[in-house]
């Protein structure tokens, strides 16, 4: 896999202006990113949309790195 999923998160994050930690644990089928902030209110956003969509772009950024990157 050519795709730095946790690297791709913690700059989008730094650029979004969030403080945080991501911790990186390997699954059977793929991986699960772990955000780690003091603001997570406000990166969860209301009824989890602001986490849906930043969950939506890191896949495409993963995806336009690397077509073979899991979901």
């Amino acid at each position: 896999m050519n795709a730095k999923p946790k690297e791709t998160l913690e700059s989008l994050l730094s650029t979004l202006g969030f403080p945080s930690t991501v911790i990186e644990t390997a699954m059977d089928d793929g991986i699960f990113l772990e955000i780690q902030t003091e603001d997570s209110g406000r990166l969860i956003g209301r009824q989890g949309q602001t986490l849906s969509q930043l969950q939506y772009v890191v896949n495409r950024l993963l995806f336009k790195q690397d077509r073979n990157v899991p979901k």
